[in-house]
């Protein structure tokens, strides 16, 4: 059985700083410090996410490359036939993001041959360039990119989805998928996502258990919840394995795929993320199910 992550970050800040920095971060202390000292929610989550940012025109093409090769290798030794990478957004603008993709899949391929991958583009609703990144979506399309993600504020709290809707017509409009991370920590904005129809996936929805309306709408729209049990846990979205709603997500019809969301920061792997999904009671049978859902939720 093939297995598929869907929600995989480049983690572009972490692995730069495992490159440039002279004292990188120790990412199995980090997330035990992290979930002894601070409280379940944003604020794990932040601090998770903490360390320094680097520039990304000042990064040289190769840096970059190999940012991008870490990244990928490390998903096909951790089992992957295929992942969708979210690269940062200032890829768009950047020398041939996608020619640099393309070279860096291809060698991961030749290590580890049928291993395959599409580029995602995490997209800031609040950047005040969101408008001009929007207008390279077609020639970014047209070199390959599979899809984007919307990433907005407030991420715990009802958003405005206004400027979402927009940039979510303009990426189907240019023959791009699009994907959103919601409803991490209740089920703040899964709702109105749900009637977005250009949005065909959500990244983690762990709030909708509190809410059977919303799963039973998530499940009549279709719209593929990318589950990230290894992430639920660390950050705190529930208080242990056992507490992840992700069987009775399938119990009410909902189209369920895994994904390692930071494995470097987190910890795991996509072959971790299918064994987390066997202690929860699903089946070889539910896991090649779940393989061929996520085979054909491919972006776009």
């Amino acid at each position: 059985m093939d297995l598929i992550d869907l929600h995989q970050n480049t983690e572009w800040p972490a692995r730069l700083d495992q490159v440039l920095s002279s004292s990188p971060v120790d990412w199995a202390d980090r997330r035990a410090s992290v979930q002894a000292a601070v409280p379940p929610g944003l604020a794990r989550l932040q601090r998770m996410s903490a360390v320094p940012r680097f520039d990304l025109d000042a990064v040289a093409p190769e840096v970059y490359e190999g940012i991008l090769e870490d990244a990928l290798a490390a998903a096909a030794r951790g089992g992957a036939a295929y992942t969708e990478l979210r690269l940062p957004q200032e890829s768009v603008v950047y020398p041939q993001f996608m020619e640099r993709f393309t070279a860096a899949r291809s060698r991961v391929a030749e290590s580890f041959p049928g291993f395959d991958a599409g580029a995602i583009l995490s997209m800031n609703l609040w950047d005040p360039m969101l408008r001009e990144l929007c207008d390279a979506f077609a020639d970014a399309a047209a070199a390959g990119l599979a899809g984007i993600e919307i990433v907005y504020v407030p991420y715990a709290a009802e958003a405005d989805w206004k400027r979402g809707r927009v940039v979510a017509e303009a990426a189907a409009a240019a023959g791009l998928g699009v994907t959103v991370p919601a409803g991490a920590f209740n089920a703040s904005n899964l709702a109105a996502l749900a009637e977005i129809e250009q949005i065909g996936r959500i990244g983690h929805a762990v709030g909708a258990a509190n809410d059977p309306g919303i799963m039973r709408l998530l499940a009549a729209r279709g719209v593929t919840v990318e589950v990230c049990l290894t992430s639920a846990v660390v950050l705190g979205m529930v208080p242990a394995l056992e507490a992840h709603p992700l069987p009775r997500f399938l119990e009410a019809g909902m189209a369920v795929v895994l994904g390692t969301d930071s494995p470097m920061r987190m910890g795991t792997d996509i072959a971790g993320e299918y064994a987390k999904a066997r202690t929860l009671g699903l089946g070889e049978a539910d896991l090649a199910a779940m393989t061929a859902r996520a085979r054909a939720a491919r972006l776009p």
